[in-house]
C-alpha cells in the first residue's frame, strides 16, 4: 500500500474512533487490504466488489464480502455507519458519478462520513482528490 493510501486510510480510521463509528462499508473494496486494516483496528467491515475472484480472496481473509456493483448495492437505507469509497469513482465516466455518490449516500447513515476521491483531469498529473463527503442529514 502506498503511503498516500495509508494516509487517507489512517485518517479515516481515527475520524471513525473519534467519532464513535465501528462500522464501514467498502466500496469496490478489491482482495480486501483494506478492510484488514480497518478489522485491526476493531471497525467492523462489510466490502462490495464487482470482481467474483476479489470477492473469494477478501472471504478468506475472514472478510465479509459480496459481489455488487457501485449503482445497485445490496444493502437497506442507512444502514453503515461509515463508507470507504476510494477506488468508486476511478474507471467510471464522470456522468456516473452522482448516481453512485447518491447511492452511497442512500446506504449511509444520516452524517455518516463517506470517504472518496474524486478524479478530477488535470494534464500536470495531480487528477485525484482525497475529501470526506457527509450523507445527508
Amino acid at each position: 500500500m502506498d503511503s498516500t493510501r495509508r494516509d487517507r486510510l489512517e485518517s479515516f480510521v481515527a475520524l471513525l474512533k473519534n467519532e464513535g463509528r465501528h462500522a464501514v462499508l467498502g466500496l469496490d473494496c478489491g482482495p480486501g487490504a483494506d478492510g484488514l486494516h480497518f478489522v485491526q483496528f476493531g471497525i467492523h467491515f462489510t466490502g462490495v466488489d464487482r470482481s467474483e475472484e476479489n470477492i473469494h480472496i477478501a472471504r478468506a481473509h475472514g472478510l465479509e464480502a459480496s459481489v455488487a456493483g457501485p449503482v445497485s448495492l445490496p444493502f437497506a437505507d442507512a444502514a453503515f455507519s461509515s463508507v470507504w469509497a476510494v477506488d468508486a469513482l476511478s474507471g467510471l465516466a464522470p456522468e456516473e458519478w452522482d448516481d453512485v455518490v447518491r447511492e452511497l449516500g442512500r446506504v449511509a447513515e444520516p452524517g455518516a462520513p463517506i470517504a472518496v476521491v474524486l478524479p478530477v483531469p488535470d494534464p500536470r498529473g495531480r487528477g485525484e482528490g482525497f475529501t470526506v463527503l457527509r450523507s445527508p442529514a
